[in-house]
């Protein structure tokens, strides 16, 4: 989202951010963590360690943001610089509130903080960005983010007091100063080569590509981190059994490391590419020897706090100065031999030599606290992390997709392991002596299920119970606290609404690129909010009713928006950020009522990231504004309560038929998923009773007929008449002039195998509407067989279109939001008709999520703003006296009243009225579907200067073309680019 310079910048000042991060997790947290392990709530001894753990913070966070604000004053400005030390502060004097939860062992909640954290930095970052606020913004995100861990119980500020003698103390320095300045120099060494890179790199993409990539492969350190968090506060704890401690930690980030090292280091550049933007794919190349580096600054962490827990404080410095020396050495041999690529080459060979030489040099120690036979285990590790190197690495230059299944397969295993989902050797033994009256004690006899949980329960009680109140499960509060936060309907429907306008808000205008049609339904607006009907240069417009051109209106008068039409196209398009938000928020409602609270959080995630409904809500369509009445009236229509009385019965009904009503008026397409269904719902197994039914369609009439009769009365009857009629005709397909099925346009089968990697989550969805719609009408819940005669209805049109009538990307929206409502339904029903499927259900339900999201994310992140670009340099560079052709309707339109702009796609049209500039869309044009012939495309590639050329999914390649007056010429003479009768389909 940022340009290359602003985004080197912010690399630089976010590492910056992650060394302070590492500092402030070591500084105070993990010496606080093990007075808090060790003395219990109350004490003096807490509270004399809480108070300097807050004093330490403070000043610390005073210190660091003094540093790294004049750090980056020499690579960004003071904006960046304020910025980066504001974000400095905010993570020291949060470590305190980490620290307590560390030595209460309450990781569940120091996980919830932490996610949340990153989640409201992310968002923050990614809306200022959006806001124009630059880097500066972003890195603001980090101070924001920071609040979050604010959260803590109330015992923690209970064991807080002002205790100032406790500065005097010498051997709480001692201590914090150790610990501190071994995390310090680890977290400059795992930070140093995304900031050396900044400063050296220029600004240049094979910098910005290198600190991209770096971010990316530093995944095994996070591991790293949080296998430290979790051991050093046990090490430290009394009586604690260091060899079990040891081996677990050292089991669990080695599984993890290993596995995440190896997925990065393998990761063909299709998968890549999904991350990193088209800008920085050259230095894709990078990514196997920052991956090693990765897994050796990883390797370093893990070694220096465990050195540091086993007080082996000497043997940690001399480890450390050894990685100093091999790591900085690496990368200045590195970018001396061959710049930034040498660099990542030796930043990977240094990191992985500092790694094996403190591992050599804490070995002794070590071995004083681990099993026998660590030579053999050691070996067959090295063993394992090659051999799943190869497979991987293999698999990715044959083929992405079997890279992808492995690695996921690789990911969940070690995941299963970990929590213990998978059986041992011992397992298998037991289950093949199984029998029906339980499992066999030692001595001969069954031991009741109950027992065996309560043996089990009790020996993890012994390694991960709390300190201060054994008795209370640390997660218990959080459980109790997220289960009253699920029960709550409307706070959920605000959380679930607000992330889905979060997701909205990611590429809303960068990730989508202009459409001719949302320009004139925003012209339609602007209209209706002079006081006209919905009036296009050539006259009334009716081919649509006026329910979203209304909104339009609405939003135009409150907010004050004016302007050219690109820049208020893309204004109004946050008010569909919006309405697919509430989108969002009333399909979690909707299958909450059908299907339970499980169903409704997996019906918001996919309705929050499926690409194609993503895409529609981020353009100024009229779909969007359908959705959301007619999901709302649905909402109503299924919300009855036993006991409810006739008037608010009434009332509920009228509302819901008036909100039905108000979605055709938004699009009259809807009707099919609205008032037919509730009609067909009156004759279809009693779905409907017909009293009902009748009161909710004759309101539902009330707003298409409230917008007849002003038509009626204004005289303009006869024309809202004529537009329906051809309208109706081009649905039909006996008028194929526009869609898939029109001459010259691309067929809808190539169109879906040339995006299915973009919308292939998409396009299931249309598929399963119709035939988890039909059976859904079968079901005995009268709710679901409504929404199954929607899906049904709008499945069975939308493949009539696609076979026969007009259909347009833009009328599958209806479709895929009603398909993945009726697909969650049909999956709550399979698993209530026929409970052994649930396992496999589950699993075909989470492949089908992880891609949607990943989907989803790839659609809102790529850039795809080849006219908003090209608008940009028209508006700075072009000369009051050019002449410019446009080669589709969506330059025409956006140009229209420009009277330096025409449609004189070829050569003797751009001679005859002296044209110099040229915009085209590669993609389109290739295609037939455009003003121009593909050949005055070829053309300009081999004869014209490209002025600004930005590459996008939609129209491939948009680019501003200068041609030479003498080169127009010759063309002009040869009949270059004139379109043959096939073409023109758009004239």
């Amino acid at each position: 989202m940022l340009e290359t310079t602003d985004y080197t910048h912010f690399a630089a000042a976010a590492m910056l951010m992650g060394i302070v991060g590492i500092v402030a997790s070591a500084l105070v947290p993990l010496p606080l963590s093990h007075i808090v392990a060790v003395h219990p709530a109350g004490s003096e001894e807490r509270r004399d360690g809480m108070a300097f753990a807050v004093f330490v913070s403070w000043a610390a966070g005073a210190a660091s943001a003094l540093l790294t604000g004049g750090l980056a004053l020499v690579f960004a400005g003071p904006d960046l610089a304020a910025a980066v030390a504001l974000g400095s502060l905010g993570i020291f004097v949060v470590t305190a509130h980490a620290g307590w939860l560390q030595g209460e062992l309450r990781f569940p909640w120091y996980s919830l903080t932490t996610i949340v954290e990153v989640f409201v930095r992310l968002l923050f970052s990614l809306v200022v960005i959006a806001l124009a606020w630059g880097a500066g913004g972003a890195v603001a995100g980090f101070a924001v983010g920071s609040l979050v861990q604010f959260a803590v119980p109330r015992s923690f500020y209970r064991d807080l007091t002002w205790r100032p003698g406790v500065l005097r103390e010498k051997w709480r320095w001692a201590e914090t100063g150790d610990i501190a300045s071994v995390l310090c120099v680890v977290s400059v060494l795992v930070g140093i080569d995304v900031v050396v890179v900044g400063f050296l790199g220029g600004g240049s993409a094979e910098a910005a590509g290198f600190q991209a990539l770096a971010t990316i492969a530093k995944g095994p350190v996070y591991v790293a981190a949080g296998t430290a968090l979790v051991a050093f506060p046990l090490l430290r704890s009394p009586g604690a059994y260091v060899r079990k401690v040891l081996a677990e930690a050292f089991v669990s980030f080695g599984q993890l490391g290993t596995v995440a090292f190896a997925v990065i280091a393998t990761a063909p550049p299709m998968m890549s590419g999904l991350i990193v933007p088209q800008k920085y794919h050259g230095s894709l190349g990078l990514l196997p020897w920052l991956a090693a580096a990765g897994l050796g600054y990883a390797v370093l962490m893990v070694l220096t706090t465990v050195l540091l827990a086993l007080r082996a404080y000497r043997r940690c410095q001399l480890g450390l100065a050894i990685a100093c020396v091999l790591v900085l050495g690496g990368l200045w041999a590195g970018w001396e031999f061959d710049g930034v690529r040498g660099m990542a080459i030796g930043c990977g060979v240094g990191a992985v030599a500092a790694a094996l030489a403190l591992a050599v040099i804490a070995r002794p120690v070590l071995a004083v606290h681990t099993a026998s036979g660590s030579g053999r285990s050691g070996f067959a590790w090295a063993a394992g992390v090659l051999a799943l190197l190869v497979v991987l690495g293999v698999a990715a230059r044959l083929q992405p997709v079997v890279w992808l299944l492995l690695a996921g397969v690789g990911g969940t295993g070690v995941l299963a392991h970990q929590r213990g989902l998978l059986p041992t050797r011992n397992d298998l033994r037991i289950l093949r002596r199984r029998r029906p009256g339980g499992a066999a004690s030692p001595h001969g006899r069954r031991t009741p299920p109950m027992e065996r949980r309560s043996r089990a329960a009790g020996r993890r009680s012994k390694l991960v119970g709390r300190r201060s109140k054994p008795q209370t499960p640390p997660a218990g509060r959080l459980v109790r606290i997220g289960a009253r936060l699920s029960a709550n309907t409307a706070a959920t429907f605000v959380l679930v609404t607000a992330a889905g306008f979060g997701v909205r808000a990611l590429g809303l205008e960068r990730g989508f690129e202009l459409w001719v049609d949302e320009m004139l339904y925003v012209r339609l607006g602007e209209s209706v909010g002079a006081g006209e009907f919905p009036t296009l240069p050539d006259g009334p417009f009716f081919l649509h009713p006026p329910g979203y051109f209304l909104l339009e209106a609405g939003v135009i008068k409150v907010f004050g928006l004016s302007g050219d039409i690109i820049p208020m196209t893309l204004q109004l398009r946050w008010l569909n950020a919006v309405l697919g938000a509430v989108t969002v928020g009333l399909g979690y409602l909707l299958i909450r009522k059908l299907a339970g609270l499980a169903a409704a959080w997996l019906t918001a995630v996919i309705l929050s990231f499926e690409p194609f409904i993503l895409r529609n809500n981020s353009h100024a369509f009229l779909e969007t504004s359908a959705m959301v009445p007619a999901l709302a009236g649905m909402v109503l229509l299924v919300g009855s309560r036993e006991g409810e009385g006739r008037l608010r019965s009434f009332a509920r009904l009228a509302g819901a038929g008036l909100l039905l009503g108000y979605s055709v008026v938004c699009k009259d397409f809807f009707l099919i998923c609205t008032i037919a269904t509730v009609l067909a719902a009156l004759a279809w197994k009693k779905t409907l009773p017909w009293r009902q039914g009748l009161v909710v369609t004759g309101f539902g009439i009330v707003p298409y007929a409230v917008y007849l009769l002003v038509v009626t009365v204004h005289g303009h009857f006869p024309a809202w008449q004529w537009a329906k009629s051809h309208g109706v005709v081009r649905m039909s397909g006996v008028e194929k002039s526009t869609g898939f099925t029109a001459e010259g346009s691309p067929s809808i089968d190539s169109r879906l195998v040339e995006q299915a990697g973009q919308f292939g989550t998409s396009y299931l969805l249309l598929v399963l509407c119709p035939i988890a719609g039909l059976l859904l009408c079968f079901s005995i819940h009268a709710g679901r067989r409504l929404m199954g005669l929607a899906g049904l209805a709008l499945g069975a049109a939308g493949t009539y279109s696609a076979l026969f009538g007009t259909f347009e990307e833009q009328y599958g929206y209806g479709v895929m939001v009603v398909g993945a409502l009726c697909a969650v339904l049909f999956v709550v029903e399979l698993r209530e008709r026929f409970p052994g499927t649930r396992k496999v259900l589950a699993v075909i339900g989470v492949i089908h999520v992880v891609l949607t999201v990943a989907l989803g994310l790839r659609t809102a992140l790529t850039q795809d703003n080849g006219f908003v670009r090209a608008d940009e340099w028209i508006q700075a560079n072009l000369p009051v006296d050019a002449r410019i052709s446009v080669t589709n309707s969506t330059g025409h339109f956006a140009y229209m009243h420009d009277p330096r702009f025409g449609i004189w796609p070829d050569a003797p049209l751009m001679e005859q009225n002296g044209v110099s500039y040229v915009l085209t869309q590669s993609k389109p044009t290739r295609q037939g579907y455009g003003y121009a012939n593909p050949a005055m495309l070829a053309w300009l590639e081999e004869h014209a200067t490209p002025m600004v050329t930005t590459a996008g999914p939609t129209n491939g390649a948009t680019t501003i073309w200068y041609v030479d007056p003498a080169k127009r010429q010759a063309a002009a003479a040869a009949n270059v680019g004139v379109p043959s009768k096939s073409y023109g389909t758009e004239r």
